[in-house]
């Protein structure tokens, strides 16, 4: 494991300069590929998610993957790395291992999500990890005015029934957490998945996604980043 984090670290060079590379290309296994279903189970998938995760073996693992996500998961404030603090541990593994499986287009995270750097187990270690960090720092937050657009949009549309009323998410069906999430990553991902370029993507959120115009991404995006932390139970700024 030592020489493994050695590798990685010694490849943050790489991953800060791919950092402001748009990530635009089609993944040949992911959506728009023939073959696609969303959410299909790979075998290391199906491996990692039997595996029991250990939050204190999690933290240590973590460490090759500090110099972008920040010890505690956090990310940047820019939105150039998410926040991963608090995410569902189904999430962390779903978008790892197709990450690795090629489904998911990620560049910057490949060198570090690959098997030369994680074990399946460390995967499934470091998101028991995520999933229970916790940390007091303010997110990357929109502008703050159109978040009562972004919330009508955000209701109107649809997006609650996969991403819950308090953009909590499901971890059961691999719906991500998006509330307090940066604000600049909600919005590069949202414009990823209108594109098809993400890989990874559910259908029915290309489609609706597809219907948006900038001024909705970047609304949507605003609310979501003003919305409280999806474990605590306070209504979202600026909403009802």
């Amino acid at each position: 494991m030592r020489s493994m984090l050695i590798v990685a670290l010694a490849l943050l060079p790489v991953c800060a300069a791919l950092a402001d590379a748009p990530d635009t290309a089609a993944s040949p296994r992911g959506i728009g590929a023939k073959d696609y279903v969303w959410n299909r189970m790979t075998p290391e998938q199906v491996e990692v998610l039997r595996k029991t995760g250990d939050a204190a073996r999690g933290r240590e693992a973590f460490r090759g993957c500090r110099g972008c996500h920040r010890s505690d998961g956090f990310g940047r404030v820019d939105g150039i790395y998410p926040k991963l603090t608090g995410q569902h541990a189904a999430v962390i593994i779903k978008q790892v291992t197709d990450i690795r499986a090629g489904v998911r287009i990620n560049p910057k995270m490949e060198p570090f999500s690959s098997d030369h750097a994680v074990s399946p187990q460390e995967i499934a270690d470091i998101a028991a990890f995520l999933a229970a960090e916790t940390t007091i720092k303010e997110n990357g937050k929109g502008p703050g005015d159109q978040v009562r657009v972004g919330e009508q949009i955000y209701t109107q549309r649809g997006c609650f029934k996969c991403h819950g009323r308090r953009g909590e998410g499901n971890e059961e069906k691999m719906y991500p957490a998006v509330a307090a999430q940066h604000y600049s990553y909600l919005l590069r991902e949202m414009q990823l998945i209108k594109l098809e370029a993400r890989g990874n993507s559910h259908p029915d959120m290309v489609t609706v996604l597809r219907d948006f115009s900038t001024a909705d991404l970047e609304a949507v995006a605003d609310y979501l980043s003003r919305m409280p932390d999806h474990r605590q139970a306070r209504a979202p700024e600026g909403g009802k």
